[in-house]
């Protein structure tokens, strides 16, 4: 009986090729052309932007609200608070 070889899939020309390129060192920036390259840094600014404007708007809301349950505290808390900051008439 004769023994069967396994054979190994062979690889494409553009897979070996694209291998080879990724081991000798060239980079992503140097892959990639200049506009796709500008894109991807354009994006990378609007996306830092926006979180930027989400969290001044999360910080504005947060001031409204407290400004809110500040007008809105009843004639017991205000004196509480006051009392316990230690400007009380009895303390």
């Amino acid at each position: 009986m004769a023994k069967k070889q396994q054979r190994k899939p062979q690889r494409t020309s553009s897979e070996s090729a694209g291998a080879t390129e990724v081991k000798s060192g060239i980079s992503l920036k140097e892959m990639l052309n200049e506009s796709a390259l500008g894109k991807l840094k354009q994006l990378e600014k609007d996306m830092k932007a926006e979180s930027e404007r989400q969290a001044q708007e999360a910080a504005e809301k947060k001031r409204r609200e407290q400004e809110e349950r500040e007008k809105n505290k009843s004639f017991a808390e205000l004196l509480e608070e006051y009392d316990k900051k230690g400007k009380g008439k009895y303390s």
